[in-house]
């Protein structure tokens, strides 16, 4: 699958320059989760500012939960002269007891809701067939790089 860069929802600008996120806090968690090819996971959508402002996260059950995963082991560090990343590890989701339907985005929110970006991890929406495993593993970049 060709997945596209993260793109950054307007809200997640405004708020990272209000400074209401804490990148790297311990306090604050951040989750993806997987939504359809119907989903309003659209950058141009100006209005979209909240995890439940989206529509048509995929279904709950057989290996996802509602509300996606943690974005676990977060850095937000140098990572070289005058270069700011935020990172983290992989997220992982396993088909279990039957088949995860209808993937097309992954959009990354902080607890609470407020949307920080979404990728297209595909063109067409796919099902993760049982016993399958889907990874989102942020670029050698990071999610995204501030130089």
């Amino acid at each position: 699958m060709a997945a596209t860069a993260w793109s950054f929802y307007n809200s997640f600008r405004e708020y990272l320059g209000n400074g209401q996120f804490d990148l790297d806090g311990t306090g604050v968690n951040f989750y993806m989760a997987l939504h359809t090819s119907a989903a309003s996971a659209n950058i141009n959508n100006v209005a979209l500012s909240t995890q439940a402002s989206l529509a048509n996260e995929v279904a709950n059950g057989n290996g996802y939960a509602t509300g996606g995963k943690s974005v676990s082991a977060r850095t937000w560090a140098s990572a070289a002269t005058n270069k700011y990343r935020f990172d983290s590890t992989a997220v992982v989701w396993t088909a279990t007891g039957g088949d995860v339907s209808n993937v097309k985005y992954a959009v990354i929110y902080q607890s609470g809701g407020k949307l920080v970006c979404f990728s297209r991890l595909t063109t067409s929406q796919f099902t993760l067939a049982q016993n399958n495993t889907l990874t989102v593993t942020p670029s050698a970049t990071g999610i995204f790089e501030l130089t």
